[in-house]
C-alpha cells in the first residue's frame, strides 16, 4: 500500500486528509475535521472550528458550553469524483458514545434505538456503507455526532471513506481484535470462573480456587466495557464499577499466585496486596474529584506489578521451579501490556500502540495460564493417587496372598499336626497293644517250649510290627535314617543267621515327597529283599549301600542291598509273589528296580529313586 499525504486544497472547506490505495481500492483518512458544540438536535450552521483527528477528550470542554448531556458534532467533506464509480462506505472508530451519521444532510447510520439508551461505542469499530445516490459529484459532506451522559466521556475517533472493499477488510481486522476475540473470550473466562468457584464450594481448603475464581470474575467485570455496546444498570455507576474493578482484579491475581506458589507469609503477602487495592481505590478516587487524572494510580498498579515480580523473581531463583519462572514471566507480559493501554488513555495520548487495548486479552491470558497449571497440578496429584492406588492393591495382594499362603501353612500345620498325633496314637496302640501281646506270646511260647517254628513266627511277627512303627514315625524325607531304623531292626535276626552285614551310607539329599505311607513301601520293599536273602542266598555277608545318584539329567538316591550268595534267576518269578510285590512297590515309588546276578557270584538288588518324584497312590 501507498501513503501519500495530499494538503488541503484551496477551498478552505475542504478538510486536510491522507490518500491510501491498494488494489482493492481508494480510502481517504482524515486528518482533521471542523467541530461544534452545539445542543441543537440539527447539523450547525455556524460555530466550526477544526482541529485534528482524533478527539477524544471532548468532555471537560463540553461541559463548560452545555449544561446537561454532552454533545458534539464533526464535520468532513471530500470530492466524491476521487472514488468513480466505487461504491463506497465511511470508517469511524473511538467514538464517545451514542454516535450518528449523516451524509449530504441524510442521516445513515446511528448506533442506538432512541436517545434514552446510553451506549459504550467508544471501543467499537463502525462501517456504514453509502448508498451512490446520496453522493454529489462535487464536494460531499460527512457529519458524525458524537453524545454522553454528562459524567462520561466525549470524543470523536478517526474517520475514514473509500472503497468499501479496501475499508472492509480494515473494519472485520478491528472488529475481531477490538470486539469478537475479547468477547468470546471474556465470556468463556466467566463461565469457567463460576465453575471453579462451585469446584471451591465443594472444596473449601483449596484456597487456589477461591483466588482463581475471584482472578476470572474481576477481569470479566473489568474488560465487559471493552466489547459490550450496551450498559445494563445505571451509566455512572457501570462506568464506577469499570474503573475501579482494575484495583481488585489486580489484587485477587497477585493473591492467587501467592497461594498457588505456597510463598512464605503468604497469608500476610495476600493481606498486604488487598491493602494496597483498596488503597488504590481511595487513591482513584480522590483524584478525580480535585479534576485530576487517575494515571497516578494506573502507574501505581503497575508499580504494584512491579513489586509482586520481585517477590515472584527472588521465589523462582531461589526454589528453581519451572511455574515461578512461568508465572514470572506472564506478570512480566501484563506489567508491560499495562503500560501500553495506559498510553492509550484520550487524557494520556502517549502512542496508538498495537492499535487496540491487551487488556482484553492479557487477563483472560492470566486466567488461563493459572487454570491450566492448577489443572496440570491437580492431574499430577490424581496420577499420585493412581500411582497409590497400584501401589495399594499391589501390598494389598501381596497381603492377602500371605495371608492365604500363612492360613494355607496353618492349615498344612495342623493337618500335619493332627496326623502326627495319629501316628503317634497308632504308634502307642500298636506298640503297647499288638506289641505286647506278640511280646506276651512269644514268653508264653518259651515258656511252654513251643515248636521253634512258632517262636520264630512271633519273633518275626514283633520284627514286623516294629519296622511298620518305624514307618510312621517322621523322618522328613531322610532315607538315611529309614536305612538306619531297618538295619537296627534285622541286624539281630541276620547275625543269628550267622550273616555279616557291613554299612556303606552317604549323605544323601531328603526325598520330601516320602511321608510314612511311602516309608512303609520302601521298608517293605527292603525287607523282601532281606527276607530273600536270608531264605536263599547261603551268604556269608550282605552290604548295604545309599548315595546320590544321577538318572536320566535327575537327581536322586541309589540303594544298594549286596549279597555272596549263589545268585539265582531273576527271571524266573514263577511261585514268587515277594519279587512281584517288591516290583509293585517301586512302581508306586515312582522307582527303579533292578534285579542281578553279579559276576563274582551273589546278587545285587538296587533301587533308585528320584528327589523330585510324581508319586502313584
Amino acid at each position: 500500500m501507498a501513503l501519500q499525504p495530499v494538503e488541503a486544497q484551496d477551498d478552505n472547506s475542504n478538510n486536510q486528509f491522507d490518500v491510501q490505495t491498494s488494489n482493492a481500492g481508494k480510502i481517504i483518512h482524515f486528518v482533521d475535521a471542523d467541530f461544534s458544540f452545539s445542543e441543537i438536535s440539527d447539523i450547525p450552521d455556524s460555530n466550526w472550528i477544526r482541529r485534528e483527528l482524533p478527539a477524544l477528550w471532548l468532555s471537560d470542554e463540553a461541559r463548560k458550553v452545555q449544561g446537561g448531556d454532552l454533545s458534539v458534532w464533526a464535520r468532513v467533506r471530500f470530492d466524491g469524483t476521487a472514488f468513480d464509480k466505487d461504491s463506497i462506505s465511511i470508517f469511524t472508530e473511538n467514538n464517545r458514545e451514542r454516535v450518528s451519521v449523516s451524509i449530504n444532510g441524510v442521516d445513515i447510520f446511528r448506533n442506538y434505538a432512541d436517545d434514552r439508551h446510553s451506549m459504550l461505542g467508544w471501543n467499537h469499530p463502525y462501517l456504514i456503507p453509502v448508498s451512490n445516490s446520496l453522493l454529489k459529484p462535487g464536494t460531499n459532506e460527512i457529519v458524525i455526532r458524537a453524545e454522553s451522559g454528562r459524567n462520561h466521556s466525549l470524543g470523536i475517533g478517526t474517520i475514514a471513506v473509500g472503497s468499501h472493499n479496501a475499508l472492509a477488510s480494515h473494519f472485520e481486522s478491528q472488529y475481531f481484535f477490538r470486539i469478537d476475540a475479547p468477547k468470546t473470550l471474556n465470556w468463556t473466562m466467566l463461565l469457567l470462573s463460576v465453575f471453579v468457584f462451585i469446584m471451591w464450594l465443594g472444596r473449601r481448603q483449596e484456597m487456589e480456587l477461591f483466588w482463581l475464581s475471584l482472578t476470572g470474575i474481576f477481569w470479566f467485570v473489568r474488560n465487559y466495557h471493552f466489547f459490550a455496546e450496551t450498559i445494563p444498570i445505571e451509566p455512572l455507576l457501570f462506568q464506577q464499577i469499570t474503573y475501579y474493578s482494575i484495583y481488585f482484579a489486580v489484587a485477587v491475581t497477585l493473591a492467587f499466585c501467592a497461594e498457588f506458589l505456597k510463598l512464605r507469609y503468604r497469608k500476610i503477602i495476600i493481606i498486604i496486596i488487598l491493602g494496597i487495592g483498596v488503597f488504590l481505590c481511595l487513591s482513584r478516587f480522590f483524584l478525580t474529584n480535585i479534576d485530576h487524572t487517575d494515571i497516578a494510580s494506573n502507574l501505581m498498579t503497575v508499580g504494584l506489578f512491579g513489586s509482586f515480580l520481585l517477590i515472584l523473581a527472588h521465589h523462582a531463583w531461589k526454589g528453581q521451579s519451572p511455574e515461578s519462572w512461568l508465572l514470572l514471566i506472564l506478570l512480566s507480559l501484563a506489567a508491560l501490556t499495562g503500560v501500553h493501554d495506559i498510553g492509550r488513555i484520550p487524557n494520556v495520548n502517549w502512542w496508538t500502540g498495537a492499535g487496540f487495548h491487551f487488556q482484553p486479552y492479557i487477563g483472560f491470558l492470566l486466567f488461563l495460564v493459572f487454570l491450566l497449571s492448577l489443572a496440570g497440578r491437580f492431574l499430577s496429584a490424581l496420577s499420585l493417587v493412581e500411582e497409590t492406588n497400584v501401589h495399594l492393591e499391589k501390598s494389598v495382594k501381596e497381603a492377602t496372598d500371605a495371608l492365604a499362603a500363612s492360613q494355607q501353612a496353618q492349615r498344612k500345620m495342623e493337618v500335619e499336626r493332627a496326623l502326627e498325633t495319629e501316628r503317634e496314637r497308632l504308634m502307642r496302640e500298636m506298640h503297647d497293644g499288638i506289641g505286647s501281646s506278640l511280646v506276651t506270646a512269644l514268653a508264653v511260647a518259651r515258656q511252654r517250649k513251643d515248636p521253634p517254628s512258632t517262636i520264630t513266627t512271633l519273633q518275626r511277627a514283633i520284627g514286623d510290627l516294629k519296622i511298620t512303627v518305624d514307618s510312621l514315625a517322621p523322618i522328613e524325607g531322610d532315607v538315611v535314617t529309614l536305612l538306619a531304623n531297618l538295619r537296627h531292626r534285622m541286624e539281630r535276626e541276620l547275625s543269628q543267621a550267622g550273616i555279616t552285614s557291613i554299612w556303606q551310607v552317604e549323605e544323601c539329599p531328603p526325598l520330601d515327597w516320602m511321608d510314612a505311607g511311602h516309608s512303609l513301601h520302601l521298608l517293605r520293599l527292603l525287607q523282601e529283599a532281606l527276607s530273600n536273602v536270608l531264605q536263599h542266598a547261603d551268604t556269608s555277608s550282605i552290604t548295604l549301600s545309599c548315595k546320590s545318584s544321577m538318572r536320566q539329567n535327575k537327581s536322586g538316591v541309589l540303594i544298594s542291598i549286596v549279597d555272596d550268595g549263589i545268585g539265582f534267576n531273576p527271571s524266573d518269578r514263577s511261585g514268587s509273589k515277594g519279587l512281584a510285590f517288591m516290583h509293585q512297590r517301586a512302581e508306586i515309588l515312582n522307582g527303579t528296580l533292578t534285579i542281578e546276578n553279579l559276576v563274582s557270584g551273589g546278587t545285587a538288588v538296587k533301587l533308585w529313586l528320584a528327589q523330585a518324584s510324581v508319586l502313584q497312590d
